[in-house]
């Protein structure tokens, strides 16, 4: 009789690449793919899933599998095919799809003969009147104030420690009074939700009749509950997009399936979160990058053991444990966070579809700005068009002014801010009305440069201009000088030049510090914050500034692209683009695209009140199709405009890309490499794809280290089945852009 094997996709103690080794399998274990085992590997024993049964046997003596770690397996079968697809599609090892399945922190609780359950629900002291305590209140024991404030919280209704507060009391004086035998203290199981997750209005959505476009789109979807059918949900900002995804979750929940909610960035989106968990409660498990590793494998036990049937996260929640899935849910699908960028570098938007054609599921990608990929798929029919071409509340989308910047430097004015803009911003303020102004540059000054011998301050690991931050506002040292590639820092800027020794040391360039300089200077009484990378380093910043704003502390939030999406305030009636020009420039198929999405979601940030607003968008291109149709809110104009040129030059839709990567601390060894593998893929390609380059990267050094790239362009996985590539390179399949 032939022994039994196993293909098992170990998740420790392997360099490089994640690979899959064949065990046998010992007498009396019964196994099933997706089965979390115990295996030898050296000298340790180590955790691994298995991939499949009774493969080929090595020629070799195999090693026996050690033991079975639990029960039932930990990736489903729809899991483990979503991995084959994911392998093949992006050109990895399968062990590293299965990899990204699992969380971190498997490999640590899986050493034992057991997999480590979650931990025991976090606890808060609550408390009851006594009788006692009831006594008195009427007057039969004396005791203190503070006690006394506590004892009428507790009477009126309080029962946690925050209550108390809230009230007045406390749980000190509360624990003092249980010793005295006025107060029952005990303790509750409570899972704690983090505060910028908290909804902070009532969800009166919840009862609202839907409107028609979204009766429209709910009914569509629930309709297709178990057919695998995809859907763009292509709805205007502010348009109910969110309230569609819980009405659709909602029947989904019923049908007993689970239901999955891919965010960009789940800080940044802080409010859709908030919806789904005060819908559904203690439903929702959250999985994202900002968990701790045992919080994420706590998040995902709770998925595995039937607890949380609701998952909310970032693209890898795609890859939770479900045991049945009826509805996954991709917001903003635009985004380019969507793709990951190290191996399996797979696009969340791809894989989510393919998990729906796996399972039955139906697929909702939603947007407002969505890629012209998807557009063009939902045109073909490839998935279904749903629209929501109206704002809830039939509020009316704002005006935009588009202001020519070279219009405004013949009239003398140098600054960041053009007249039209300055005087809008002093008029929302002097209203008592809110303004957002947006540029996508982090800093003071893109570039510190001697205007004697032409010296330009550059990070020697990267070799590109540093950005000058200045201090004094935030946790900043003074004038640092910021790599914005590598993060290398300097501790203070050059006051005479390190060259030639003049003092003629020029700061050039707008970033988001000097454009709130210059914002402090229009509005002097006006409360300014700044929201960028630089100023959200401490964990919840983007909540309290998105709370500052909500509440009124706060007139005018300048930032970068985080202030795109998440910000639902009614009170923003003005919203400035300082320069939309920004990424429109870059080299780069997508640089016209990312400019309208980005342009389209901030407008979009303004006039969601009573009041309305309006928008002003400053450019040196007021003629470009992306600028004109961004301000008027025309996304099929740009659309069209933007398909004809892709289909010109063979980008997708009209073409798949691939693009290659290798990297170097000699240029001599990139240049050589690159050579060769270009001569290889043209000798390969025919007519099935276009090999451009090499050519060196757009971040031609980073860290140190030389970066070249080959593009493909075409029919790219042909031409890769006719060549191998070594490990020296990446190969990222369907990148969303060249800018690596």
């Amino acid at each position: 009789m032939t022994a039994r094997t196993v293909e098992v996709a170990v998740f420790a103690g392997v360099r490089g690449p994640a690979r899959t080794f064949s065990y046998l399998v010992p007498d009396g274990l019964d196994l099933l793919p997706g089965h979390l085992v115990r295996v030898g590997l050296g000298a340790r024993a180590v955790p691994g899933v298995v991939i499949s049964l009774d493969g080929a046997p090595a020629a070799r003596e195999l090693k026996a599998v050690d033991a079975l770690v639990h029960p039932l397996p930990l990736l489903r079968p729809h899991q483990l095919a979503l991995a084959s697809w994911i392998a093949a599609r992006y050109r990895c090892g399968l062990a590293d799809a299965v990899r990204a399945m699992v969380p971190p922190a498997l490999a640590s609780r899986a050493r034992s003969s057991r997999l480590a359950a979650a931990r025991g629900e976090r606890t808060e002291a609550i408390f009851a009147l006594d009788s006692g305590g009831r006594d008195a209140l009427a007057g039969a024991v004396r005791v203190g104030a503070r006690q006394l404030a506590t004892l009428r919280a507790l009477a009126a209704g309080a029962v946690t420690s925050r209550d108390l507060a809230d009230a007045g009391g406390s749980a000190a004086a509360a624990r003092a009074l249980a010793k005295r035998g006025m107060v029952l203290a005990s303790a509750r199981a409570v899972r704690r939700v983090p505060a910028e997750f908290a909804f902070p209005d009532e969800d009166r959505a919840r009862d609202l009749p839907a409107t028609g476009p979204q009766a429209v789109a709910i009914g569509e979807i629930t309709g297709a509950l178990g057919s695998g059918r995809g859907f763009l949900l292509h709805g205007v900002t502010a348009s109910g997009k969110t309230e569609v995804y819980l009405r659709a979750a909602t029947t989904a929940l019923a049908r007993g399936d689970g239901v999955i909610v891919l965010v960009p960035e789940i800080i940044l989106t802080a409010q859709v979160v908030a919806r789904f968990i005060a819908r559904f409660g203690d439903r929702v498990a959250l999985l994202h990058s900002a968990l701790s590793a045992g919080e994420r494998f706590d998040e995902w036990r709770r998925i595995l053991d039937g607890v949380a049937d609701v998952v909310v996260g970032s693209r890898s929640a795609l890859f939770a444990p479900l045991e049945r899935l009826g509805l996954i849910v991709v917001d903003e699908e635009q985004e380019p966070s969507y793709k990951q960028e190290s191996d399996p570098r797979y696009h969340a938007v791809d894989a989510a579809l393919e998990l729906g054609r796996i399972t039955g599921a139906a697929v909702v990608l939603g947007s407002a700005t969505p890629r012209v990929v998807t557009y063009e798929a939902a045109r073909k029919g490839e998935i279904t068009p749903l629209a929501l071409p109206e704002r809830v509340g039939e509020l009316a989308l704002p005006p935009t002014t588009v202001v020519d910047l070279r219009l405004e430097l013949r009239t003398g004015n140098r600054g960041t801010l053009s007249q039209a803009l300055r005087e809008a911003l002093q008029r929302t303020v002097a209203a008592g009305e809110q303004a957002i102004l947006y540029l996508n540059r982090r800093g003071f000054a893109t570039v510190v440069l001697c205007r004697d011998c032409g010296y330009v301050a550059k990070c020697p690991a990267c070799d590109i201009p540093y950005a000058l931050h200045v201090g004094g506002r935030g946790a900043e040292p003074p004038d640092s000088l910021v790599c914005h590639r590598c993060g290398r820092r300097e501790a203070r800027a050059p006051e005479v030049c390190p060259a030639c020794g003049s003092a003629r040391i020029k700061q050039l360039g707008v970033g988001t510090q000097r454009v709130e300089e210059e914002v402090r200077a229009a509005v002097p009484r006006a409360k300014v914050i700044r929201l960028d990378r630089d100023a959200i380093r401490a964990k919840g910043a983007h909540a309290a500034a998105y709370e500052r704003m909500r509440s009124g502390d706060a007139q005018v939030i300048v930032g970068t692209q985080m202030l795109a999406k998440g910000f639902d305030l009614p009170h923003v009636t003005l919203v400035g683009v300082v320069n939309a020009d920004t990424i429109l420039n870059l080299p780069d198929f997508t640089a016209a695209e990312r400019t309208f999405q980005l342009l389209t979601q901030v407008l979009g940030r303004s006039g969601r009140g009573e009041a309305g607003g309006r928008g002003i968008v400053q450019t040196y291109l007021p003629e470009h199709y992306a600028i004109r149709a961004a301000a008027a809110h025309d996304y099929v104009a740009f659309a069209e405009a933007e398909l004809e040129g892709r289909r010109r030059f063979g980008y997708p839709p009209f073409g798949r890309l691939a693009m290659l990567s290798t990297q170097a601390k000699k240029i001599e060894t990139v240049e050589k490499r690159s050579h060769e593998l270009a001569a290889w893929l043209r000798e390969a390609a025919g007519d099935d794809a276009e090999v451009l380059g090499p050519a060196p990267a757009f971040a031609a050094k980073r860290a140190g280290s030389y970066r070249a790239q080959i593009v493909l362009r075409g029919d790219p996985e042909r031409v890769l089945d006719r060549v191998t590539v070594s490990d020296e390179w990446t190969v990222d399949v369907d990148p969303v852009t060249l800018l690596g």
